[in-house]
């Protein structure tokens, strides 16, 4: 039930060809193998089957969590395969050893209580429908056969596991082949850093690109140490990591207010933006190019920050259909002023370019793919206030885990946020909170109202 959520393709719910995808022929091997779990005469076959209805469960709900049914997945479907290759390998030592010694099997005693009471409270009302006399019987003559003419059992156990091992051979020869395949393309895609990657040109040859890396490596080699740059949350860790500046979110920021603002600012029009902007940042990076560039997701970070900030699109409008594109492509108006799209369209098309008053264009890569500008008439002030140590709240006297604070100067801004309460949150029990017009959108989608 937010909107911050469903920006990302992650939480998404995972669907048939994810399963397809990432699982293959396996889940039909590990749904057997859920049959095959009972083969078990120990309570331990319960810890598989309560697994995989957990990990089936939880990866409906979010197509990330597809990963904690790899395990499961794995061994279940190992479970037929083991089994029956078990099978055949006793049929040849038997064979070896000769005539198998009779085991009296003594009969438990029966404990009160517990799992043993539920599984005999089965065994009493559905087993004998399940498993008639006469299914019985033929297991029990089956075991006299091979005890009394184990000279000619042993054989034919034999020839059925032999056949068994030529008709697995012959028929899983190619279906091997093709999961082979099918892993190592996989494996080579998910092995590609999205910061470096090929590109194949029209006349069939490749070349690496190596855009982002350059960008954030610009960064790092020609800003001041203690600059701050706003982007989107996304290349918060990027920022940090490669060009080790300070970045305003990223994707370990769970203070949704906080990314709704940095959403509202950077889809707000030029002076709203960067009046709000000259108070957090030193440097604005945005993606652009069109490979995954800002503009596909620009309609996403509108809608959170009109989540928070209800001035921003409106509650009447809580998809923030004001700033999205027409169906022939060209921007919205309210998109068409927006910073983002300036920034990422910036002396591309004709007539859009940004302010220069607010932002100085010092750096865009060799193929367009990451662009920087230079924020304009910095808040001096507002960067020693955050800088100052004595403005830090933290949890205990000189930790490192301290609580953001923002400058004085955005206490305007500040005020006009709602903080956002969604459909399933746990927090606020009492329900005190004000539900925005997304969370109210959502709640009439799913009653059938809209």
């Amino acid at each position: 039930g937010t909107p911050l959520v469903a920006s990302v393709a992650e939480p998404q719910p995972a669907n048939q060809q994810a399963y397809d995808m990432y699982l293959g022929t396996a889940k039909y091997f590990a749904f057997a193998g859920l049959f095959f779990c009972w083969h078990q005469r120990s309570p331990s076959k319960f810890l598989l089957v309560l697994y995989a209805v957990v990990a089936y469960h939880f990866s409906l709900k979010m197509s990330r969590l597809l990963i904690i049914c790899g395990p499961i997945v794995s061994v279940l479907g190992g479970l037929p395969i083991g089994y029956i290759a078990d099978w055949c390998e006793e049929q040849f030592i038997g064979l070896v050893c000769g005539q198998p010694p009779v085991v009296e099997e003594k009969p438990l005693p029966e404990r009160t209580g517990g799992m043993g009471s539920i599984l005999r409270f089965f065994e009493r009302h559905f087993l004998p429908k399940i498993r008639p006399p006469e299914i019985v019987d033929l297991y029990h003559a089956k075991d006299r056969f091979a005890t009394k003419v184990w000279w000619l059992d042993r054989p034919l156990r034999c020839v059925v596991a032999v056949g068994i091992m030529m008709a697995a051979v012959k028929h899983s020869r190619q279906p091997m082949k093709d999961y082979l395949e099918k892993c190592e393309r996989i494996a080579e895609s998910f092995s590609n850093p999205q910061l470096v990657f090929k590109s194949r040109m029209r006349d069939g040859s490749e070349m690496i690109v190596d855009d982002y890396l350059a960008g954030y490596k610009w960064i790092k080699d020609n800003t001041p140490e203690d600059a701050r740059v706003i982007a989107w949350w996304d290349y918060g860790y990027q920022i940090t990591g490669v060009s080790n500046r300070t970045s305003i979110a990223d994707g370990n920021t769970w203070n949704h207010e906080h990314i709704a603002m940095l959403g509202r600012i950077l889809t707000s029009k030029e002076s709203r933006c960067h009046k709000a902007m000259r108070h957090l940042a030193d440097y604005a990076l945005v993606w652009a190019g069109g490979h995954g560039d800002d503009m596909g997701k620009s309609p996403h970070l509108a809608r959170i920050g009109n989540s928070v900030f209800p001035d921003h699109c409106g509650d009447e409008d809580p998809l923030c259909r004001k700033y999205s594109f027409y169906q022939d492509g060209r921007p919205t108006p309210m998109m068409a002023e927006s910073f983002l799209y300036k920034a990422v369209k910036h002396n591309l098309e004709p007539g859009v370019r940004l302010n220069p008053k607010y932002w100085k264009e010092v750096h865009t890569t060799k193929h367009g793919l990451l662009r920087v500008f230079q924020v304009m008439n910095v808040s001096q002030e507002s960067k020693d206030w955050v800088a100052n140590p004595a403005n830090r709240v933290c949890d205990a006297p000189g930790s490192w885990y301290c609580i953001g604070q923002y400058p004085p100067a955005l206490a305007p801004l500040i005020a006009k946020r709602r903080n956002f309460a969604q459909l399933e949150d746990f927090n606020a029990k009492d329900g005190r909170r004000e539900k925005s017009a997304y969370t109210k959108h959502i709640e009439r989608e799913r009653s059938g109202e809209l």
